[in-house]
């Protein structure tokens, strides 16, 4: 008789549309299919299609552990943890699994429930118990979880540079204080995302007599945005270029042309980043506010408070010559890279038992 292949249930965000959640979970789907020892049954409970669409995915994915609970069968359960209303959601999903007797992971893309106490995340962590292990993308992460739910006993860390190739080993030379200095700005172009804070570091620069230029890249969110962005191409004409949504050869080519990656973003549910991330594989130095893993990923001086002045801290930053090394940043990212594919291995073993 053949053995019964175990069964790994994965809820979580997939593709389209493409972002930092949705492409892990689809690479952890990959990845057990390419293991091939057990079946992938996968619910989406990403942002696409209609709401009514959406709810049904989510009922029929709760729906899919009730034979489990009666067969109580060894199976996995993998959840992209989510943010926001879908933690409730996310919260019975685990106590399911657990009442079914299932391995359960969950991995974290979301940094909101960190810096305040949310009352699904706590349930989720009590819910699940010692039987869930929590995929974090930063040590420092796994220790603000930790702190705030100490039932969260199992941490593994797992870096979103497991998503990407080897480090592109460009040879920089470092960046005159005087320039020229070329800044790139690359994600939704959002007030949140700090737009018109990287627009606001261009004018410091040139204000101190640095020949600087900045490359807006990603599409414009919002009218308001649309209306910033326009007028600041207009008034920096020659200085400011706004690129629109790239392709992937173009995002190759973005990060080819810049010296400094700068990203200002306070939005509250930020994580760690892609655009960081490929920016220190292209070797240019990245300054961001902190929020997030970035405090873990970046250089301490290159990482700034919120509401903290980040055009002055560029600027000191380029006329003290500290920006990091090329070789620094690539060095920190195929590191980085490296353990998270290890542990990401290690959870695939986890889930097929």
């Amino acid at each position: 008789m053949t053995a019964r292949r175990p069964v790994v249930r994965v809820l979580g965000p997939l593709p389209p549309p493409m972002h930092g959640a949705s492409a892990v979970t689809q690479r952890m789907v990959d990845a057990l299919r390419e293991n091939g020892s057990a079946e992938v049954v996968t619910v989406d409970i990403g942002d696409g299609g209609s709401t009514s669409r959406r709810l049904r995915a989510l009922l029929g994915g709760l729906a899919r552990f009730l034979p489990a609970l009666v067969r109580r069968r060894p199976d996995a359960v993998y959840l992209g943890g989510a943010g926001g209303e879908l933690l409730w959601y996310q919260a019975v999903a685990v106590l399911l699994g657990r009442l079914a007797g299932h391995r359960v992971v969950f991995h974290h893309h979301n940094s909101s429930y960190l810096t305040q106490h949310l009352r699904a995340m706590a349930l989720l962590v009590r819910w699940g118990g010692a039987r869930v292990h929590h995929v974090v993308l930063s040590r420092d992460m796994g220790q603000r979880l930790q702190a705030r739910y100490p039932a969260a006993t199992s941490v593994l860390v797992c870096s979103n540079a497991s998503l990407m190739a080897p480090s592109e080993q460009a040879d920089r030379a470092p960046v005159p204080a005087a320039g020229p200095v070329v800044l790139g700005h690359l994600s939704n172009l959002t007030r949140e995302k700090g737009v018109h804070v990287a627009i606001e570091t261009l004018r410091v620069l040139l204000a101190a007599g640095v020949d600087a230029r900045l490359v807006l890249a990603g599409p414009c969110v919002g009218d308001d945005v649309e209306a910033l962005v326009s007028a600041a191409a207009s008034e920096l004409r020659g200085r400011l270029e706004v690129t629109g949504r790239l392709d992937a050869a173009q995002v190759e080519a973005f990060y080819r042309d810049i010296d400094v990656f700068v990203f200002p973003s306070t939005y509250a549910n930020e994580a760690e980043p892609l655009v960081v991330l490929d920016a220190l594989r292209h070797g240019v130095p990245a300054v961001a506010h902190d929020v997030g893993c970035l405090a873990d990923l970046l250089p301490p001086d290159h990482v700034v408070p919120v509401g903290d002045d980040l055009p002055a801290a560029v600027l000191d930053l380029l006329h003290r010559g500290a920006l990091e090394p090329a070789d620094h940043a690539t060095a920190r990212f195929d590191e980085r890279r490296t353990a998270a594919i290890e542990v990401r291995e290690a959870v695939v073993d986890l889930l097929v038992g």
